[in-house]
């Protein structure tokens, strides 16, 4: 979780120094490629791997 917004800073700043810190020390997030998926085939599968 990030921490809160500092009083008195614009949030566009915050937000600007939020992104510059994580592209400096690397992300620590899923990957941005991820694929939208189906829940309702999600659901399937794994009951069909229940039986």
């Amino acid at each position: 979780m990030t921490e809160r917004k500092p009083l008195g800073m614009p949030f566009e700043s915050w937000i600007d120094r939020q992104i510059r810190d994580a592209i400096r020390t690397g992300l620590s997030g899923p990957p941005l490629n991820l694929m939208p998926f189906d829940v309702d085939e999600i659901v399937s599968e794994w009951r069909r791997a229940q039986r």
